[in-house]
């Protein structure tokens, strides 16, 4: 398995006005971790971006997440991270075959996602304790409908063993 990690629509004019939610602060920690893990053991971290509204400092990524040179950027103006965007000749030319979502929101472009990647046969799953909803019951059903993987899953999995 080849596995690239997604992080989705992290930008300021999204969940900028979050800061100092103690979800807020814990989701982070989450995506950055799984982030330096997936930078140690060499495998992509796609940064997606939603330029549908504008690129202007407020269509930024939010100063808490960690982005590294290495890091792949891919702009969409859809819902799905997939649609009119390079994401998927991105994924296929490093033989990914496996994806991880974390990110905004769980409810529209995570899920929106999510869905693109099964319709073009990747294996996706969730980040647990790394996605952020609008709605809290749209992060339980996502929670509950969906397939979830943890950090813990992932450290052992990419570890050299």
């Amino acid at each position: 398995m080849n596995m690239a990690l997604l992080i989705i629509d992290v930008q300021k004019a999204f969940i900028g006005d979050r800061k100092g939610e103690k979800e807020y602060i814990n989701t982070f920690e989450y995506i950055n971790e799984t982030a330096r893990l997936f930078r140690k053991s060499d495998k992509p971290v796609i940064i997606v971006r939603d330029v549908e509204a504008g690129n202007d400092e407020n269509f930024q990524n939010v100063e808490e997440l960690i982005v590294k040179d290495t890091d792949i950027e891919v702009q969409k103006v859809f819902s799905n991270s997939f649609w009119k965007t390079n994401l998927e000749e991105v994924l296929k030319e490093r033989e990914i075959d496996f994806i991880v979502l974390c990110g905004n929101a769980a409810e529209h472009c995570i899920l929106a996602t999510f869905n693109g990647a099964i319709e073009r046969e990747f294996g996706a799953a969730m980040l647990q304790h790394g996605i952020f909803a609008i709605h809290p019951n749209g992060l339980l059903d996502i929670y509950n409908n969906r397939s979830l993987i943890s950090y813990e899953v992932l450290s052992y999995m990419l570890s050299d063993i």
